[in-house]
């Protein structure tokens, strides 16, 4: 199975909106990087996003770019930042499909990573908001997998420029 996995865009503080949406900057770095997504024929059977605003609206522009039927996102709890990484494991292992998009928040799409490509988890990922990075589950018991790439949201802007 292919797991993208992508931070939400960059989004306004709870002092300005208590639902932290995308900012304009967050919005146009986003859209920049489907552009990329599009670019580089990224084409997820099944997008998930957290309950939180800011991963839904990203969501929702990563379906739009890849003409994914937005009304086809799956929001769940098990991205939420603070999830644990092996509960949308245990959820996608039941009925995996090809291609899963994650539009999450940090830790856990970090963590996701780092657990899918090393041994128990260990080691860091450093992952930036509207940045992308593709790991391979090769296998759900045992767990493993590998990293296939990965593409900070500057990179993704030249690719999608």
């Amino acid at each position: 199975m292919l797991l993208y996995l992508m931070q939400h865009g960059a989004s306004f503080s709870k002092d300005i909106d208590p639902e932290e949406p995308l900012s304009p900057l967050g919005r146009e770095s986003v859209e920049r990087s489907c552009r990329a997504m599009a670019a580089l024929s990224v084409r997820p059977e099944l997008i998930l996003a957290s309950p939180k605003l800011r991963s839904r609206q990203t969501a929702a522009l990563v379906a739009k770019a890849l003409n994914y039927p937005e009304t086809a996102i799956v929001v769940t709890e098990s991205v939420k930042a603070m999830a644990s990484p092996g509960l949308i494991l245990e959820d996608l292992a039941k009925n995996p499909p090809a291609s899963v998009l994650i539009a999450g928040h940090l830790p856990h799409v970090a963590k996701l990573a780092a657990k899918v490509c090393t041994s128990g988890g260990a080691g860091d990922f450093v992952v930036e908001n509207s940045g992308l990075t593709l790991v391979q589950v090769t296998n759900f018991a045992p767990l493993t997998g590998k990293l296939l790439w990965h593409a900070p949201p500057q990179v993704l802007h030249l690719v999608g420029a």
